[in-house]
């Protein structure tokens, strides 16, 4: 078992080095990329604090190693919405289930270290709990938003990453806590092991797209002939047909309407009008098409809300959030702001 341990051990420290270099090298400066080396950072201090008693680093070496994995999972949380999430905003309420679980880690830690005597006997299961609350939470993240991601080759990953962090909880807790409870410390390395080196292949063999999730991209692509004429029809229908007031469409009834497989939709909103996000493409036209209104005194007499909901949007806050990302105002700060400069 200890040449299994130390085999899984120092191949995903391997990994972890080889991803290091290939995220300097090739992804742009941005919270990802500096929450993806955190990450890295953390994992390797988890592999190295956690070895066996046969092969254990000294314990004056080991303490920092241990104190600093208790962040691993808050840090990986984050990264995986920057990731998956596409308007991500860290907030008070992250913060506070990220110190919840990293102080319930400590106060273990501090047991181990003789500072405290002893924890209630119920306090793994906190701990567990917790962890499995952020996870659970990063698989919701994670698939909630494929349906909207138009970019296919992120849209199969998604679903590669629930199976592969749903695995590495069956290892860890299930097999370690459970199961094999006497080689706890190799099945925790061997759930690690398995994200660590499927990203580093993934990374290794040159597919970064995933990781600059939610970014306009590239709407200077050349069109050819079959392009324009999709586009010419896609625009025909939203600006005739008014397609987008459509309340919960979908990508599945865009295409049905326009007579194009989905994928083919996808990629040519993306290719073509700049979005990796059905929804946020989705949204522009129609806050484009409640800015005309806003700027008509025609629907000087309607109220804010009842504009949303006619163009698409089933309640007022999704429509607010939607309109300040377009706008960089709330819509009542933008009619106000119009109306004196009218008046």
């Amino acid at each position: 078992m200890l040449f299994i341990d130390a085999a899984i051990r120092f191949s995903a420290l391997g990994f972890l080095l080889l991803m290091t270099v290939v995220i300097i090298r090739d992804l742009p400066r941005s919270p990802r990329y500096y929450l993806l080396l955190s990450s890295n950072f953390l994992l390797a201090c988890f592999l190295l604090g956690t070895m066996p008693t046969d092969i254990q680093l000294p314990h004056t070496v080991q303490i920092p190693f241990r104190l600093l994995d208790t962040l691993l999972i808050p840090v990986t949380w984050f990264l995986v919405l920057t990731l998956f999430h596409p308007y991500f905003r860290l907030s008070y309420r992250h913060m506070l289930v990220a110190l919840l679980l990293t102080s319930s880690m400590l106060a273990e830690r501090m047991v181990w270290l003789g500072i405290i005597e002893k924890l209630p006997p119920e306090w793994p299961l906190l701990v567990i709990g917790l962890a499995v609350t952020v996870v659970i939470h990063m698989l919701v993240v994670t698939l909630s938003g494929r349906a909207d991601d138009l970019i296919e080759r992120r849209r199969r990953y998604r679903l590669y990453f629930v199976v592969i962090i749903s695995l590495s909880i069956l290892i860890a807790i299930f097999v370690g806590s459970i199961w094999l409870r006497s080689a706890q410390a190799t099945t925790q390395a061997m759930s690690v092991w398995l994200p660590i080196t499927s990203l580093t292949l993934w990374l290794v063999k040159g597919d970064t797209s995933a990781l600059a999730f939610y970014r306009r991209g590239d709407n200077g692509n050349k069109q050819t002939d079959i392009d324009k004429h999709w586009m010419q029809k896609l625009d025909s229908l939203m600006q005739t047909e008014r397609l987008y007031c459509r309340e919960k469409l979908s990508v599945k009834d865009l295409a049905t309407a326009l007579g194009v497989a989905e994928h083919k939709l996808r990629a040519l909103i993306n290719k073509h009008s700049g979005y990796s996000n059905f929804s946020h493409y989705i949204n522009s036209l129609r806050v484009d098409a409640v800015v005309r209104c806003l700027e008509s005194r025609e629907y000087d007499h309607l109220p804010i809300l009842t504009l949303a909901l006619n163009h698409g949007f089933n309640s007022l806050p999704p429509f607010n959030r939607a309109f300040k990302r377009e706008i960089g105002l709330t819509p009542s700060q933008f009619r106000k702001n119009l109306r004196d400069f009218q008046n």
